[in-house]
């Protein structure tokens, strides 16, 4: 159901939430949080603006926190970049995780080709250890 507050915030601070939710959940997929996945999340948080107490209350009530989708195709390039960093930060890709990015990519409103090759293309900027704002505006270009 949610709080008082939550019902009186901006949308944009409740898509940062929503946003940092799907990290949550992408980070849990294997049925663990690591510390390097912790890590992301806390940079994550750190770069939406979130409260350590806001974060608190994501990971205990995740229900509350819906996806909000992105408006423009820059947000929605930049979110599948940032749930690509958390899936790929332990270096492994779990099929659980694999699976779920795809999901995710159709949810922010790609076509499943367009899916696979964003997934094919963000990992091998990652590979070759490109920043993840070049990804982002490597994938805008093509546009």
């Amino acid at each position: 159901m949610g709080t008082i507050a939550q019902l009186f915030e901006s949308g944009e601070h409740s898509s940062k939430k929503g946003m940092f939710n799907n990290l949550v959940m992408l980070a849990r997929v294997d049925g663990k949080v690591d510390e390097t996945e912790l890590n992301l999340l806390t940079r994550m948080a750190k770069r939406l603006s979130l409260t350590p107490e806001q974060v608190r209350e994501i990971i205990e009530n995740p229900d509350d926190y819906p996806l909000v989708p992105a408006v423009n195709l820059n947000d929605r390039i930049d979110r599948f970049v940032t749930l690509m960093e958390m899936m790929n930060i332990d270096g492994t890709i779990d099929p659980k995780e694999e699976h779920l990015i795809f999901t995710y990519g159709i949810a922010l409103g790609f076509t499943e080709e367009e899916a696979h090759y964003y997934v094919s293309k963000i990992k091998e900027g990652f590979d070759n250890n490109t920043a993840r704002e070049q990804i982002v505006k490597s994938l805008m270009a093509e546009h």
